[in-house]
């Protein structure tokens, strides 16, 4: 069944800083949420796309062709009635902050530099309007809100500020989106997900341009409060391995390692040959060099969240390590129906983390888990005949790939 949203009164604002990758930043003092905002206004920024024409020889139009539109960001404007002052610094870090004895803020000195190094994310609620607006057909629902969360904005350029007359007193900022955050599904639980509380029901994707998302949420907003809050560090999921050879040592002994701990800080690396842990930074890549009594043997990496470190990933590999790229076999797998369908099998090396994306060569692609296997098979149907350049690569390390050429249609026989 279809939800359509119906955004009724809007409730609560929630704002969180965010580092200069638009990852959530954890610890106390890194969100404020407030009911006191007057309005937020959002405008898309397009680049009109000029229209293309083909003139004849008398200078005479032929033919013309419009181009797509395109938006290059949001333009956010906030105008709040009350603000915690600390969430200036959210939005503009140059903003300096006065604080009494006790490390509370009492006051900021305006600035005129804006900072744009870091950022901030905003989200909002409103009640959900609609025939389903009560349960959204899940029992363990609190209700049904209208949630939309931009996850990553940088600048707070100030606006208008009238002192006096009748009008109350308010604050304008204006800020503009980005594009390929980390915010990844956020540090909140926002809704249900199969009966459980979970935020985004999908990632933000880092790769996509992707400024906001917006949807039916069924856990409530948070309670309002002017105090600034700590934003609590969530349980990770258990890092991602990327494992390659060291291009610098030709013997293929000497292991380079970077893990992805979803933006939650740094992890700790047991290289599984008896040498002292090493502590390693999120995405930081590390070398290791094994010596020549492991040739041959199996070696378990075992990396752990530092701050976690019950939370682990595993993965066995055998020294030297094979080759990074994944081997590929492609075949004719035509059809009478589709005539232009091929088949490929990817599989593996023992050190990739799993997933595979295989380029068709014509602006498709499929991704896929190896699973326990190490192996995907996959199939796809070219719309029109012809020779496509086709790739596979891992998805934790994409320029380790293999790439053939597929002449279309192709013999089921050959490969």
């Amino acid at each position: 069944m279809t939800t359509c949203m119906i955004p009724g009164a809007w409730e609560v604002v929630r704002i969180t800083r965010v580092d200069s990758c638009g990852r959530p930043v954890y610890g106390d003092c890194n969100a404020v949420v407030s009911r006191c905002i007057a309005t937020i206004t959002d405008t898309p920024e397009v680049e009109e796309a000029e229209p293309r024409t083909q003139t004849g020889f008398d200078g005479t139009a032929c033919a013309t062709e419009v181009g797509c539109d395109k938006v290059n960001y949001h333009t956010i404007e906030a105008t709040w009635s009350q603000i915690n002052l600390d969430a200036f610094s959210f939005m503009n870090p140059a903003a300096r902050i006065t604080r009494d004895s006790s490390g509370e803020a009492i006051g900021r000195f305006g600035t005129q530099r804006i900072d744009c190094s870091a950022g901030y994310a905003i989200e909002v609620w409103a009640r959900s309007m609609g025939e389903s607006d009560a349960c959204s057909g899940q029992s363990e629902a609190e209700g049904q809100w209208y949630y939309r969360v931009y996850p990553w904005i940088t600048g707070a350029t100030p606006g208008d500020l009238t002192m006096g007359g009748t009008d109350e007193v308010a604050f304008v900022f204006t800020g503009r989106t980005k594009t390929r955050t980390r915010w990844g599904r956020g540090p909140y639980n926002i809704t249900l997900t199969d009966g459980m509380p979970s935020g985004l029901p999908e990632p933000f994707d880092p790769d996509e341009e992707e400024p906001y998302w917006e949807g039916i949420v069924t856990l409530p907003p948070p309670e309002a409060d002017c105090d600034c809050i700590e934003v609590p560090r969530p349980i990770p999921d258990p890092a991602t391995l990327s494992i390659i050879a060291d291009p610098a040592d030709f013997t293929r002994m000497t292991v380079r390692l970077a893990a992805d701990n979803n933006g939650l800080g740094p992890v700790l690396v047991d290289w599984g040959d008896g040498s002292p842990v090493q502590e390693v930074g999120d995405l930081a890549a590390v070398s290791h060099k094994y010596a020549e009594t492991t040739y041959g043997a199996p070696v378990t990496i075992r990396v752990c969240d530092k701050e976690d470190p019950v939370v682990c990933s595993e993965k066995e590999i055998t020294l030297p390590l094979p080759s990074d790229a994944p081997d590929m076999a492609i075949t004719g797998a035509a059809t009478p129906e589709e005539p232009n369908r091929i088949a490929a099998t990817v599989v593996l090396p023992p050190q990739a983390a799993g997933h595979v994306v295989i380029d068709w060569g014509d602006r498709e692609t499929t991704e896929a888990d190896a699973g326990d296997t190490g192996v995907v098979d996959a199939t796809h149907v070219y719309r029109y005949p012809g020779r496509y350049r086709v790739c596979s690569y891992r998805a934790e390390a994409t320029r380790e790939r293999t790439c053939t050429v597929a002449d279309v249609p192709m013999d089921p026989y050959s490969g």
